[in-house]
């Protein structure tokens, strides 16, 4: 069960790592390319669509598999595992999940209410601009974060 425990850790981490890395590499500078109401419109579809099964357990299961896969680490006599383990879930919980609910969804959720309808080019430039900077610095955070929780869990398994 250890084993098996320390692979759902390390596939759920390295997940949402992938997740997180993807929009630093990608996914916001593309947006930046669009037109700022055209880049509003498209990230508030993408925070619309991301409410979904497939995204849940890559973004919250990850610290409880890393917890569980300490306790069977502890229970197994492995200490140093559980102890990267237990790492891994308190980094990815605050630099992760914390960081999410705190920042980057009031963030999603105020960009929501921008009626792109009824405002001009500039002030969507504007708003898009503000917007994808601070939002983008956050990001680069969880992605550093759950980079680090990855490594947690990779020294885990060494560890095994």
């Amino acid at each position: 069960m250890f084993r098996l425990s320390l692979s759902i850790s390390l596939i759920l981490v390295g997940g949402i790592f992938g997740f997180f890395y993807a929009y630093v590499a990608s996914g916001i500078n593309g947006l930046n390319t669009m037109a700022g109401i055209d880049a509003i419109n498209a990230m508030n579809a993408i925070n619309g669509a991301i409410r979904n099964p497939i995204f849940f357990p890559f973004f919250f299961l990850p610290p409880i598999a890393c917890f569980i896969a300490c306790a069977l680490a502890r229970a197994n006599m492995r200490p140093t595992s559980a102890i990267w383990l237990a790492v891994a879930g308190m980094i990815y919980l605050g630099g992760g999940i914390l960081i999410t609910m705190l920042i980057n969804v009031p963030m999603n959720q105020s960009l929501m209410l921008v009626d792109t309808a009824t405002i001009n080019a500039a002030q969507g430039d504007e708003i898009w601009g503000a917007y994808a900077r601070d939002w983008y610095f956050w990001n680069v955070v969880r992605t550093i974060c759950s980079g680090f929780a990855l490594l947690c869990v990779g020294n885990a398994l060494f560890r095994a």
